[in-house]
């Protein structure tokens, strides 16, 4: 039975060296050769604000407008349409790193707009609902 038992054991463990027999290092000509998954998905919430956003007139007489308490909430991406990053060839054969947009709505909110200096009334505020950049697509490579 001490026997048997030992070739139990000396079996259980020559079992993973077995299984991994046929691996074989592989040289940088045959790595380059090699493709997998590529590519990365995110998905997310996003929301954040900007204190102010001031466009100034550049000639002699000129003024600005100032927009306060800037906000965008409600930019959600799902796990089911994350926004897609990927390296794609272009007709000429250059590589571009792709960046995907999905579906992904929010709002964008401006909460006092004023004409001069900081301390002037707000002539109102502005809001952007429903904003959607689904289908926009960023391409970036060097050159």
């Amino acid at each position: 039975m001490k026997r048997l038992n030992q070739l139990a054991l000396a079996a259980l463990l020559t079992a993973p060296l077995l299984a991994q027999a046929d691996l074989k290092a592989m040289d940088d000509a045959a790595l380059a050769g090699v493709t997998g998954q590529d590519g990365i998905s995110i998905s997310g919430s996003f929301n954040g604000s900007i204190g102010s956003i001031v466009y100034t007139d550049g000639d002699t007489n000129g003024g600005s407008l100032r927009m306060e308490t800037v906000s965008f909430d409600g930019f959600d991406i799902s796990d089911d349409n994350p926004l897609m990053v990927d390296v794609v060839t272009n007709s000429s054969g250059t590589q571009q790193l792709q960046i995907s947009l999905p579906e992904m709505t929010g709002q964008l909110e401006v909460g006092a707009i004023k004409v001069g200096n900081s301390s002037a009334a707000s002539l109102g505020s502005l809001a952007i609902n429903d904003l959607n950049m689904a289908g926009s697509t960023v391409k970036v490579w060097g050159h």
